[in-house]
């Protein structure tokens, strides 16, 4: 909020995705730990609704700025996140592992996690499925708001929180039904979250479609909603999917790595999209 030039503003919002990255591994990993297969996606999939709910008030940070100033936008969302990092510093907690599992468990290595993952083929594989859907993921959610601006010709103001707040509520259903769904088809079917996250994919191919075709606001908001819904279902179930091989010890540092890649992909593609 205090930047002066694009320059300044380019660094401290790379210095904020820094601090961001920080936090999700830790906290789906985490989950995870408090979690059983049988409860583990849903879990995973309401702590991804908070972050859809915040990408849907982030919508209103273009009507914030338009009433008073982008750097007012900025200064609020910050002040909030300041004051949700001291309750989480005071009530968050790790779980304690028992004495049995204490004594089994050795003393975590960075470089021998590196050598687990990277020699897994099955690592491979969901760091690829991972990435590759974050092209278009990225893609749509950087440049919604723009997109719906443009072809439905109304203002940013209007257009950000319509875009962000569809997208935000579809992908909570997304997340809650995903989750549901996997834990139970799991249970008599150990490729239940595999099959889960494929058919939300699978949703998000027509939505693409729409999205680029659309013109009227009855096509944007229907097709966003299905991508929303799709993609929900997908992020509900990837920390699960990794628990199915990855080891406890190691699974932070393996969605670590699966968000640097899924990050680099939506940077290259939200560049691309821009200068198209």
């Amino acid at each position: 909020g205090y930047a002066q030039n694009f320059t300044q503003l380019y660094w401290l919002r790379a210095l904020m995705g820094v601090s961001e990255a920080l936090y999700i591994p830790a906290g789906l990993s985490l989950i995870a730990d408090y979690h059983s297969d049988k409860t583990r996606s849903l879990a995973v999939g309401i702590h991804m609704t908070g972050l859809y709910m915040g990408q849907a008030l982030g919508g209103f940070g273009a009507t914030i700025a338009s009433a008073f100033s982008w750097k007012m936008a900025f200064h609020t969302f910050g002040l909030i996140g300041i004051c949700y990092a001291v309750v989480l510093m005071l009530f968050l907690r790790e779980k304690k592992a028992t004495s049995v599992e204490t004594a089994l468990t050795e003393k975590p290595s960075v470089t021998k996690g590196f050598a687990l993952l990277f020699s897994n083929i099955s690592f491979w594989i969901i760091l690829f499925y991972f990435a590759v859907p974050s092209l278009p993921g990225w893609g749509v959610k950087n440049w919604l708001p723009t997109l719906f601006s443009q072809n439905l010709q109304i203002e940013m103001s209007l257009a950000g929180p319509l875009s962000t707040i569809t997208i935000a509520a579809s992908s909570f259903m997304g997340v809650i039904l995903g989750g549901i769904l996997s834990d139970r088809w799991v249970q008599k079917n150990i490729r239940g979250r595999i099959y889960t996250s494929a058919i939300g994919l699978s949703l998000t191919i027509p939505a693409l479609l729409l999205i680029g075709f659309g013109d009227s606001m009855f096509h944007m908001v229907g097709a966003v909603f299905f991508f929303g819904f799709g993609y929900g279902m997908f992020d509900a179930n990837n920390m699960p999917i990794l628990c199915q091989f990855v080891e406890a010890k190691y699974r932070a540092t393996a969605y670590g790595l699966m968000n640097m890649t899924g990050v680099f992909a939506g940077a290259f593609i939200t560049n691309l999209l821009g200068k198209s």
